[in-house]
C-alpha cells in the first residue's frame, strides 16, 4: 500500500503544481465562495484552518469570512519533538511566522484544546476520494490530531477536482473526511461511508 500512495502523491502534487498561480487563487475562491455559504461553515464557532503551500488551495477568504462572523480560529504548528500537530489561535492582529518545513503559523502560543461536534477542521491533503479518504504528507499528523484535540469536529477538505481520485488506498490508522468541496461541487462522504 505504501508503494501505491507514494505513485499518488507524486501523480497529484504534479497536477497540482501544474496549476498557475492565477489558476490557484480563482478555484481557490469558487472553492471558498461554496464553502463559506455551507450551513457548517456558517453555524460553527471554532475553526481551524491551514496555510497553504505548494499550490494547495488557499485560505485567505475563508479566514477573512472567519473572522467577520466571530469564530475563534486555529493553525497547526508542528510540536517542538516533531512528533504532533499542535493549534494555535490566530487573533485578527496576529501576523504568521514560519515554522518546522517553512509552514507559516500563528506567533501566539493559546493551544487548542478541543473541539465542539458543530466546530469545522478544514484539512488539507494531496488527494482524496468520494467516500473522504484522505492522501495527506505521509506524516500521519492529521490522523493522528483526528484522533486527539481535532476529535468529534466537521472535517471539511478543500480541494480542486483535479486532486479527486476514484480511490485512495486507506488503512486502519487512516482517517477520513466528512465534505469534499471542490470549485466543482460538495461531496458530503459520511453518506457514502454508511452504504
Amino acid at each position: 500500500m505504501s508503494e501505491e500512495k507514494q505513485f499518488l502523491r507524486t501523480l497529484l502534487r504534479a497536477r497540482r503544481r501544474s496549476l498557475s498561480l492565477a489558476d490557484v487563487r480563482a478555484l481557490s475562491q469558487r472553492i471558498a465562495e461554496r464553502l463559506i455559504m455551507m450551513p457548517q461553515f456558517v453555524r460553527a464557532d471554532s475553526l481551524v484552518l491551514y496555510n497553504a503551500n505548494d499550490h494547495e488551495v488557499e485560505t485567505d477568504l475563508l479566514w477573512q469570512a472567519a473572522i467577520q462572523q466571530g469564530k475563534s480560529v486555529y493553525y497547526p504548528r508542528i510540536s517542538a519533538d516533531r512528533a504532533s500537530l499542535e493549534f494555535i489561535r490566530r487573533r485578527p492582529d496576529d501576523t504568521l511566522i514560519p515554522g518546522t518545513f517553512g509552514i507559516l503559523s500563528p506567533s501566539g502560543d493559546e493551544l487548542l484544546t478541543g473541539l465542539q461536534p458543530t466546530d469545522v477542521v478544514l484539512t488539507p491533503g494531496v488527494g482524496f476520494d468520494e467516500k473522504g479518504h484522505r492522501l495527506g504528507r505521509g506524516k500521519g499528523y492529521y490522523d493522528r490530531a483526528f484522533r486527539g484535540v481535532l476529535s468529534g469536529a466537521v472535517r471539511i477538505a478543500p480541494a480542486y477536482e483535479l486532486q479527486i481520485v476514484p480511490t485512495i488506498p486507506a488503512g486502519p490508522a487512516d482517517e477520513q473526511v466528512d465534505w469534499i468541496v471542490t470549485e466543482k461541487r460538495k461531496m458530503e462522504c459520511r453518506m457514502q461511508n454508511d452504504e
